[in-house]
């Protein structure tokens, strides 16, 4: 095979892995936040407003992060056919890393998702919710710094990179909606908004670095 018929090959080989994550990321992303919202219109969730079904949907896609990488810890040749690494080789090369980052990713969505159903008219009660928000706090940290002892000098150039991200966004986005607020053109954002931006845009953030960085092109 030539140099050029080789990197046709390849060309269309990231391509269709790339269709297939989006097509896949997007039927179960369509599919979680249908059923989520359904449930939600039962009322077995309690009475929720705008700003804890957001903050339930942004908890959503941490959960189905964790649990894709999940998938691809458990099975690595099912996971290397739509997470983006190169072969199921590197999953097993980089289990540490993804193991406590799967672990820290799902705690912290649960975190998040049990706050949203706490509260004034919410179905948990705010002393469960206040402990186990401080215990998944603990866990998350802890995993996310045993994460970072299996990480590359680049891995970890890439999370310090997206933390002042993520805090520029929230000066940003939060910042914007409070002055906003001050002065009286919006209504401003509750105490739930907040922990919901910080979530949100950290993912955002995430992105971003990455995608600057050229990391994003299916491999």
């Amino acid at each position: 095979m030539t140099d050029t018929e080789f990197e046709a090959t390849e060309k269309k080989r990231k391509l269709k892995k790339t269709l297939f994550a989006l097509i896949l990321g997007g039927v179960a992303g369509f599919l979680g936040a249908m059923g989520l919202m359904e449930l939600i219109d039962t009322g077995l969730l309690g009475d929720l407003g705008a700003s804890r079904e957001v903050a339930a949907l942004v908890a959503l896609v941490y959960l189905l992060t964790a649990g894709a990488i999940g998938i691809g810890l458990v099975n690595p040749k099912a996971g290397a056919r739509f997470l983006n690494v190169e072969d199921a080789e590197e999953l097993d090369e980089q289990r540490g890393m993804l193991m406590f980052s799967t672990i820290g990713m799902a705690v912290a969505g649960l975190a998040l998702l049990i706050v949203a159903l706490s509260g004034q008219g919410g179905v948990i009660g705010p002393v469960v919710a206040l402990v186990s928000y401080v215990v998944l706090s603990v866990v998350a940290v802890f995993t996310s710094l045993k994460s970072i002892k299996f990480q590359d000098e680049l891995m970890q150039a890439v999370g310090k990179e997206a933390g002042s991200t993520s805090f520029y966004l929230v000066v940003l986005v939060g910042g914007t909606w409070a002055l906003l607020a001050h002065l009286g053109f919006v209504t401003g954002p509750a105490p739930l908004d907040w922990l919901t931006m910080f979530w949100a845009l950290m993912l955002l953030a995430a992105f971003i670095v990455t995608g600057r960085r050229g990391m994003l092109a299916m491999r």
